[in-house]
Formats: C-alpha cells, structure tokens, sequence
C-alpha cells in the first residue's frame, strides 16, 4: 500500500465516524419525532448541540479511579515513560499523557482525557510480557486515540444512545397507557412507528459498537504512523491474540468467529486488525519525513 492509498484509508475511517454520529442524531431526531412532532425534534437537536460544544469531558484521575489503577513512576519503568514522551511529541499533544498502572498479568491498555489533559494505562503484564517495540506499539495505538479525540466522540455517541433508549422507552410507555383509549375508539396506529419505537434503541446499539471498531482501525493507522511502521502492534496484537485466545477480554476482545456475537465486540477481531496493518507495511511517513526512526530504537 503507497502513501496515498494510507492516507485514503485514514480519511476513510474518520468520515465514517462522522457518518455514524450523524446517524445516530438522526435516530434520536428521529424518535423525537414519532413521539412529539417537530417542535420536539429541534429542541433535541438544539440540546444535543449545547452539549457537544460544552458538556465536560471526564477527568483522567476520575476515569483511572474507576478501574483502580495507581500511577506509574518514571523509576518504575523509565523506557515507558520514555516512548510516552516522544509519541506525544510526535502526535503534537499539548501535554504529555500521565501513566498508570494496571495491576494484572493481563494484557490489556487504554486512554482516556483529551489533547490537552490525558493518561495512559498499561498493564503489568505488557510492561513485563511484551518487547519495547511491542509496547511502543500499544502504547502509540493509545496516544492515537487522544490525538483523534476518540473520547470525547465515543462519551457523546454514548449519550446520544442512552437518550434515544430513554425517549424510545418514554413512547413504549405512552403507547401502552393510551392503548385502551386506542381500542375503543378504534384509531389506526401506523405499524411503522411502533417498529421505530422499538427498533432503534438496538440500531443505535449496533451504530456505537460500529463507531468504536473503526476508532480502533483509526488508532491502528495512528501507531503506524507515530512509529514509522505497523511492525510493533502487529506483533503485540499478534501476541495478546494468543494469550486470549478463547477469553472475552475487556480490552483487546479477540476470539473471532462465524456467529452473531462478532456483533456485539467493542473491538474489531485481531485478525482483521492485523491483516489491515500488514497492508501498510510499505508506508512510513516519520522516516520518509526525516523525523527519526522507530521510537523504540
């Protein structure tokens, strides 16, 4: 794969979450509409716009509180805090992400915050199981997710689908009340809507889980790039498929198979993931930039 084709990759999955945010608005729009009409429509959407633009993003310290993990010193492990550093530099952040520990032989990572206040976590296990390459790896797949602030993205969709759960269940329960008023009287209820009161909660469902498993190729592109090669996660995700295999992992859900519970992963199967890296093997842009090496090097 050429640059150019990388580059339309990446472009890609970026309008393809901003296609899915919109879908999900119209959903919400959409349920609004069944229940009450226009005049509820734009007040849903206008609410949806306020809070895009000011709602609050969770604190780091609160997000790594809820998962029990404890800071990461520099002493404890120098070559993390090392790779943290010059990823954040590379991916322009405004400040250098804070690193946590997650106490487990597991091998799991994530990020949360913004550009401008974030943390990693890493698991003890990838700090002592894994290569410096492989962790530079994991590591750069994280720090891409705060680059594409992938957060905030996911916390709003998530939001937008837990209104529409709430306005969907709000017109079940309106249906329900007015039903004997709608018998005796004999008044036609149109089918469709009460498909739409029922359907889009799951759709809406099914358009999260799609979202966050294109971040997740997003991100995969992003440690690419920061590194100069997809080499390292290839690696690394080829090692946590293995050590998983068979396990449901909070993290890095790996197992793939034929059934419909491929459906219901917040991340895309490893294969796939890997099989997408190994296209752009060709590609690397820090190096043919003239912005150094491998940053585990």
């Amino acid at each position: 794969m050429n640059r150019t084709k990388w580059m339309k990759q990446k472009i890609e999955n970026v309008l393809i979450s901003a296609v899915l945010i919109w879908v999900l608005t119209a959903t919400l729009g959409l349920i609004a509409y069944v229940i009450a009409g226009p005049f509820l429509v734009f007040i849903i959407l206008a609410g949806i716009g306020v809070l895009y633009l000011f709602s609050p993003n969770i604190a780091p310290k609160l997000m790594m509180g809820l998962f029990k993990v404890r800071p990461l010193s520099f002493y404890d492990a120098p070559h993390v805090h090392r790779m943290v550093n010059i990823l954040s530099r590379r991916a322009d952040l405004e400040k250098m992400p804070e690193i946590y520990l997650i106490p487990s032989d597991t091998l799991a990572a994530f990020a949360t915050g913004t550009r401008n206040k974030s943390a990693v976590a890493i698991s003890a296990g990838i700090i002592n199981r894994l290569s410096d390459a492989e962790i530079a790896g994991i590591t750069a797949h994280e720090i891409s997710h705060i680059k594409n602030n992938d957060m905030r993205s996911m916390w709003f969709a998530l939001l937008l689908g837990r209104l529409t759960e709430s306005l969907s269940l709000w017109g079940q329960v309106i249906l329900l009340i007015s039903l004997p008023f709608i018998i005796i009287n004999g008044i036609y209820v149109n089918v469709m809507l009460i498909a739409v009161l029922i359907i889009a909660p799951f759709f809406s469902y099914l358009v999260q889980l799609t979202m966050s498993r294109n971040n997740e190729f997003n991100a995969d592109l992003g440690s690419a790039e920061l590194l100069g090669s997809p080499e390292p996660l290839i690696s690394a995700l080829s090692k946590i498929d293995y050590d998983t295999k068979g396990v449901k992992g909070f993290f890095f859900p790996t197992k793939t198979s034929n059934d419909v519970s491929v459906l219901f992963r917040t991340h895309p199967p490893t294969e796939e993931r890997i099989r997408r890296l190994s296209d752009i093997r060709a590609v690397n842009p820090y190096m043919s930039k003239g912005k150094g090496g491998h940053v585990y090097l």
